[in-house]
């Protein structure tokens, strides 16, 4: 017996006429078309100190035209719904504001050829985002947050959860359709300390399932990940502040995400190749060196991923990417649009917030993987500041350094793509020695990315890719995520500093 179709994804599958109908118009005005729909819905339950604070469910639903015309420009325009013949008086002026974009100064640009694409991922059990009882969830995160507090006293907790269905269906003039359903649910949880000197630090688990307040395995490590950060918070307020400098530095599998993600991911989008640092003349500076021969960037969509996306917002199936290959520039991040503009093959890496917005090159999964990494036994969640510092010991790391910063967490920066300099805040700093290990307050980690890509000397542990976060660029935020191996250890560079310029 089949499979029900999920919600969403069967209202998609009812709009086989309309699109094809309005393909069929836009090759008749000469003009290609990408029509995009797209049904989305989100539910949320946020608990607050044991209050509660918002339980709310939303549904978007509608479609996006973007047409091309025969000399390259491009127009869109949206309705917030699936009805037929507005849909195709809108096509119509949407082609009309195409062919006369030129009188405004609108400048063409030139498409790569498209091969049809006909597919479809939906993933299954997804008809469970039918059924979620947010009056059980808000009574679950009400017990999640009193067995968290009941360890770290003297901490402000606020614990949120959010599943989200996010279904589309894209069709072009020549012929490619393809279909698909990106699940996304995660648990999350800040702890803020008490005082003038506020510190919070953070906590998430995502999982493609809207059980996953059920279950045990990723409960049991949210928990450990809550614990660890509402200790934190609590140790913050009395913790010193570190000197600024450069110094030799572990970094954890967040930060390293934060790195890839802000300095080389977007810096490899090729729409920006204008100022982008990895580009000359628009082009992308392949084949040059940026980082030490074992180390790498790699961007995919990855199966039960947070950000997972199996096609494009132009229907293209999207590919992995290695932007570097151990340590040499090897390809981009592009659409239909920028990988003609930039010379490179086309990767499907365009995304879209939604039916209204514009698809432009964006990341997924991002990660930095090192050849050769060193063991790092267990879960991630083994490691606290003494367990890396033995790491660190064994492999005679502080042998060649004595003194090692551990910059542990991500809570967020920016990047000039311009010059490729970087500034990142950690959630914790601590000094790793043969002495012991020393909770110090977060400071600015910045610099070269360049500079901080040379000085990775070692990595430890298997990858872990499910650092979460969300990709703001052109007003448009979609889910990202990534990682590293656990643990990346950088040696001293004076173009990577902690404490700021």
């Amino acid at each position: 017996m089949a499979s029900r179709v999920p919600f969403g994804v069967e209202e998609l599958d009812g709009l086989t006429d309309l699109s094809r109908e309005l393909a069929r118009r836009a090759t008749l005005r000469g003009a290609y078309l990408f029509w995009r729909a797209q049904v989305r819905r989100i539910s949320r339950a946020i608990v607050k100190s044991g209050n509660v604070e918002e339980v709310s469910t939303s549904t978007t639903s509608g479609q996006g035209l973007q047409v091309v015309t025969f000399d390259g420009r491009t127009a869109l325009a949206s309705r917030d719904d699936f009805a037929g013949e507005p849909a195709a008086a809108l096509l119509a002026s949407t082609i009309d504001a195409a062919e006369g974009a030129g009188a405004l100064g609108v400048g063409p640009g030139a498409l790569v050829p498209l091969t049809p694409t006909v597919g479809r991922a939906v993933p299954d059990g997804i008809t469970a985002f039918e059924s979620i009882d947010l009056a059980a969830a808000t009574a679950r995160l009400c017990e999640l947050e009193r067995e968290i507090a009941a360890e770290a006293p003297g901490v402000t907790l606020t614990l949120s959860f959010q599943t989200d269905l996010d279904a589309w269906r894209i069709v072009r003039t020549d012929g490619g359709d393809v279909t698909f359903a990106m699940p996304r649910c995660a648990l999350r949880m800040t702890a803020s300390s008490s005082g003038e000197a506020r510190h919070t630090v953070g906590a998430s688990v995502a999982s493609p399932s809207p059980r996953l307040l059920d279950d045990p395995s990723t409960i049991a490590t949210f928990l450990r990940r809550a614990r660890s950060a509402a200790l934190l918070a609590a140790e913050l307020p009395d913790a010193p502040l570190h000197p600024a400098g450069s110094f030799p530095l572990v970094i954890d599998y967040a930060l390293a995400k934060g790195l890839a993600h802000e300095a080389f991911g977007h810096a490899s989008e090729a729409d920006g190749f204008r100022s982008s640092v990895l580009a000359r003349a628009g082009r992308f500076r392949e084949g040059e060196t940026v980082g030490a021969s074992h180390v790498s960037i790699v961007d995919e969509p990855v199966p039960r991923d947070h950000a997972w996306q199996p096609f494009s917002a132009t229907g293209v199936a999207r590919e992995r990417v290695t932007i570097v290959d151990r340590g040499r520039l090897r390809e981009p991040l592009t659409d239909p649009w920028s990988a003609h503009a930039a010379g490179a093959r086309l990767t499907g890496a365009d995304r879209a917030e939604s039916f209204r917005s514009a698809p432009l090159p964006r990341m997924t999964n991002i990660r930095i993987e090192v050849d050769d990494p060193l063991p790092a036994p267990g879960d991630f969640e083994d490691y606290g500041p003494r367990e890396v510092r033995e790491l660190l010991r064994n492999a005679g790391v502080l042998r060649r350094h004595p003194r090692v910063v551990f910059l542990s967490g991500y809570s967020g920066g920016q990047v000039n793509p311009a010059t490729g300099d970087f500034v990142f805040n950690c959630k914790a700093i601590y000094v790793l020695s043969e002495k012991g290990a020393v909770l110090h307050k977060p400071a600015i980690f910045s610099g070269s990315m360049f500079g901080a890509l040379k000085a990775i000397r070692e990595a430890f542990g298997p990858l872990r890719l499910d650092a979460l976060g969300t990709c703001g660029k052109w007003g448009q935020n979609v889910p990202s995520s990534g990682g590293s191996h656990y643990f990346l250890a950088l040696d001293p560079n004076d173009a990577v500093r902690l404490g700021g310029r």
